[in-house]
């Protein structure tokens, strides 16, 4: 792990420890708790079972309400016979358990027919109402303690077998998430109707078990886990039933049953709940309504399947949701830290990959926090990602904008993975290195005016810098008129002498457009010279810590300096040293200039030429390089007659060539004065 990268990393794992503090602290605070209760909404509806139920609902509806009319009149005024009736059908029919979600609160004069009625069903529960509140939040393992509970007139109720609580725990939202299990008025508990159903169902002797505690209420041989404020979160089923339509719970309509027009192995050994069915009539919100609302007896349905069924939820701790925050918060960090290319698809995937979990985690009676973690990574992740876009990018803006000035845009994005690799020091590699050099500017210069000397100069270094950077070479410097490049570092680059010849061949075809262009201006022709040679040398940031040049060093660079010098001497534009010629294999076609003893160096240096691309030279280029090397040899062998008649047959062939012309030369002033018995064909450079 580079150095950027750690500071990188333990940037973002702050801003993460920083997020993850603050929403610990939020969530113990029980900020957003509405939020949070509608957050896990969603798991209801997507958990949503369609299975067989035990319970079965009998239900007032429209129909019934209608054909019962013109019998009894108005259903506020149905005499307690229809339910006398719809009871004694029901047990008959096997019904296990009979629970009504209806209150007979004011005495008739038929209520001996439904006391009846109860009384040889033996399996009636009736509702009880808590009404009067002291205290909105009760303490954990205590039942919520109302003034007064309302029950059916003392007839009806001292003949049902059983009673129970009808209350339902609405939330600030105005939904009905959980029911609470025990209450408690005029010195007296009572179980939900819920509980009281099933443990008649189950055929318990008493309904709770034992008192109430902090976490669970023991009832019906269950320990069903409680919230803190002694509710039970109920499990529902599925979306409340739509007339026409299939929903979690058969539905009898009452007039079917009063009639006997009903298939009683539909309520046999069923718990079946008699209540309102008609629309806009006792409906309630709750996390799987969509615009249609539930009704009150069938969120009682939900919440008897919940605890029949062992279906029970449980908020995760304290401890776990704080854990998850901390590992959500630090996940994100690790993402933007080490994947920055791929931070949003991998925090988009942890995302997907925790609602997954919190449904599966639904599915096994686990309710995980649907706010707070989800949130731990999403806001990390946005605020180290504008951490990085404000800072980091800001400053690689800046260092891309300096390496621009020498590096190429590939090796740039190279190197901006990691600026370390641009630090002070520097290391030794075998390179490449290129010197040029613009002939005739420095005479150009003292007669051309400044400003137009100048946007020459500039037209100039920018084709020649731009072939620099087209092969991923780094500009080095610009000594006046002369521009010096390497490669190899500090992106490693195999073909690194390739790279410098075919940078080589590109300037002197650009130059040759420019020289036209430049003539059709009325300019002077310039010309121009490159040394290349290959070998070790130390490359790296040179200089102060405030101040650094990205070079190289050593004496592989002085002798490319030194060789670009040497096309003055041979009438050439490329000459390379023999590291480069061996580096280059045979990508190029080059021809032998001599063996030079460069100035600053005594051991002599084969230097070459590079004349084309292999397989690109034409007919007389190719003639005129064959003639060079014959007359080559002869001069190698002390033959200077016979040289030197072979390199003036080529000018008088208008074979017009700097280093045959200057073999000419030599050749000539050896026939006249030759060189000592130890000659070994050695040219000693005595200028730079």
């Amino acid at each position: 792990m580079t150095r950027r990268v750690r500071k990188r990393l333990l940037n973002s794992l702050a801003i993460a420890l920083i997020i993850a503090g603050l929403l610990t602290a939020a969530y113990l605070l029980t900020w957003l708790s509405t939020t949070q209760v509608r957050s896990t909404d969603f798991l209801f509806a997507s958990s949503a079972q369609n299975q067989a139920t035990t319970t079965v609902i009998v239900g007032i509806d429209q129909r019934s309400y209608r054909e019962l009319l013109p019998t009894y009149g108005p259903m506020v005024s149905w005499p307690r016979t229809v339910y006398a009736k719809a009871v004694d059908q029901l047990a008959q029919a096997g019904a296990r358990v009979i629970a009504l979600d209806l209150f007979f609160d004011a005495p008739t004069a038929d209520d001996p027919e439904l006391v009846a009625a109860l009384a040889r069903a033996g399996n009636v529960i009736t509702p009880v109402e808590a009404q009067g509140p002291r205290q909105f939040l009760p303490s954990p393992g205590v039942a919520q303690e109302f003034e007064a509970f309302v029950r059916p007139v003392a007839p009806i109720a001292k003949a049902a077998a059983s009673e129970g609580t009808v209350n339902v725990t609405t939330d600030q939202d105005s939904v009905i998430r959980s029911l609470p299990l025990v209450l408690r008025a005029e010195q007296q508990d009572v179980p939900a109707l819920a509980l009281a159903a099933v443990a008649r169902f189950v055929r318990r002797p008493v309904v709770l078990d034992a008192p109430p505690e902090a976490s669970a209420v023991y009832a019906a041989g269950r320990a069903i886990p409680m919230l803190e404020s002694g509710s039970m979160l109920i499990n529902y089923l599925g979306p409340p039933s739509v007339p026409g339509q299939d929903g979690p719970f058969p539905i009898i309509p009452l007039v079917d049953i009063v009639k006997g027009a009903f298939e009683p192995a539909l309520v046999k050994d069923k718990i079946v709940l008699i209540g309102l069915t008609i629309r806009s009539m006792d409906e309630f919100a709750t996390p799987t309504t969509v615009g249609t609302r539930m009704w009150g007896v069938e969120i009682l349905g939900n919440a008897i399947e919940t605890i029949l069924s062992e279906r029970t939820l449980v908020p995760a701790s304290n401890g776990l949701t704080m854990g998850l925050i901390a590992a959500l918060a630090l996940a994100a960090a690790l993402c933007t830290a080490l994947l920055p290319m791929w931070a949003t698809v991998a925090t988009g995937g942890l995302f997907v990959a925790y609602l997954v979990a919190a449904s599966l985690a639904f599915d096994s009676g686990l309710l995980l926090n649907m706010v707070y973690p989800p949130l731990a990574l999403l806001l990390s992740f946005s605020l180290i990602m504008i951490y990085r876009v404000v800072f980091e990018q800001a400053e690689q803006r800046t260092i891309r904008g300096v390496m621009a000035r020498y590096l190429s845009p590939s090796v740039s994005q190279w190197a901006l993975k990691d600026p370390e690799r641009l630090t002070l020091g520097g290391e030794t590699r075998i390179m490449t290195v290129l010197f040029s050099d613009l002939r005739g500017f420095t005479t150009l210069s003292q007669n051309m005016d400044p400003q137009a000397l100048t946007a020459l100069l500039n037209e100039y270094m920018t084709a020649m810098t731009e072939i620099v950077f087209t092969h991923d070479g780094v500009l080095d410097k610009y000594i006046g008129d002369a521009i010096m490049a390497f490669w190899n570092a500090p992106m490693r680059q195999e073909d690194h002498a390739v790279r410098a010849c075919e940078t080589a061949l590109d300037m002197v075809s650009r130059l040759q457009t420019l020289q036209a262009d430049w003539a059709a201006r009325g300019l002077p022709r310039l010309d121009l010279g490159i040394g290349i040679n290959t070998g070790r040398m130390v490359v790296g940031n040179m200089g102060s810590r405030d101040r650094l040049a990205y070079t190289v060093l050593g004496d592989t660079v002085n002798v490319g300096s030194r060789l670009e010098g040497l096309n003055k001497e041979y009438g050439t534009r490329i000459v390379i040293g023999e590291g480069t010629r061996a580096a280059a294999g045979e990508t190029f076609l080059y021809r032998l200039l001599d063996l030079v003893a460069v100035k600053g160096r005594s051991e002599p240096l084969a230097v070459y030429e590079v004349t084309a691309r292999a397989g690109q030279l034409d007919g007389p280029r190719s003639s005129l390089l064959d003639r060079y090397a014959t007359g080559l040899a002869l001069y190698q062998h002390r033959r200077w007659a016979e040289a030197a008649a072979c390199f003036r047959t080529m000018q008088e062939e208008g074979m017009v060539d700097g280093p045959s012309a200057l073999y000419l030369k030599r050749s000539l002033a050896f026939i006249e004065s030759p060189p000592p018995a130890d000659w070994n064909g050695v040219f000693v450079a005595t200028r730079k």
